[in-house]
């Protein structure tokens, strides 16, 4: 991407000739066109790379980029509506608040290796701290000297474990017993917990 490129013309020329170049050698994955317009007109120029782009390939890449079905994207970026969705909603008899799982706002997922959940647990207090830092929660000191997580408007909204940790990995389950009272719930895919 290049940076703030400009506006208007200028700044699409610009873009095209530093996302271009890069492209055209077989560099990047991923397009980032920066106007200094509103977003919603950086879509097409960022769109015409992606096209451009397309050409260049060859060979297997090329037929792995065809096995890709076209979409067209038929939204009007020009028009700002809200979405409505229905979030969690606290029950009559639940243990947890899980009001907090998702935000009305957008949510903020959190992904986390079972491996590196299981080496922060088993670190102690000073690995189940630099998880929940890095979490963004807040820290209180409790009376036996480990750290009480709690959510704040800059921590995750839920964590995303591709898998639960064993019934015996007592460290990961007490890592995320700690994070659930703190407010931040974990989201494990069904086919996992089968």
């Amino acid at each position: 991407g290049v940076t703030e490129a400009g506006e208007g013309e200028d700044g699409r020329m610009k873009s095209a000739i530093g996302i271009g170049t890069l492209l055209a050698d077989g560099l990047g994955d991923t397009i980032r066109v920066s106007l200094t317009e509103d977003p919603e007109y950086e879509y097409a120029p960022c769109n015409r790379l992606a096209e451009l782009a397309g050409t260049l390939l060859e060979g297997e890449a090329r037929q792995a980029q065809q096995s890709v079905p076209a979409y067209e994207d038929t939204r009007d970026v020009t028009l700002f509506t809200r979405q409505r969705g229905r979030l969690p909603a606290q029950r009559e008899g639940d243990v947890l608040d899980y009001r907090g799982l998702l935000h009305r706002d957008g949510s903020v997922l959190s992904a986390l290796p079972l491996a590196e959940l299981s080496a922060l647990g088993q670190m102690g207090s000073f690995g189940r701290s630099a998880l929940f830092k890095s979490l963004g929660c807040k820290l209180l000191e409790g009376a036996d000297g480990e750290a009480i997580p709690l959510k704040d408007v800059a921590t995750s909204d839920a964590l995303l474990l591709r898998e639960p940790p064993a019934p015996d990995d007592e460290y990961s389950r007490a890592t995320l017993a700690a994070l659930a009272k703190g407010g931040l719930h974990c989201i494990v895919p069904a086919a996992a917990l089968a």
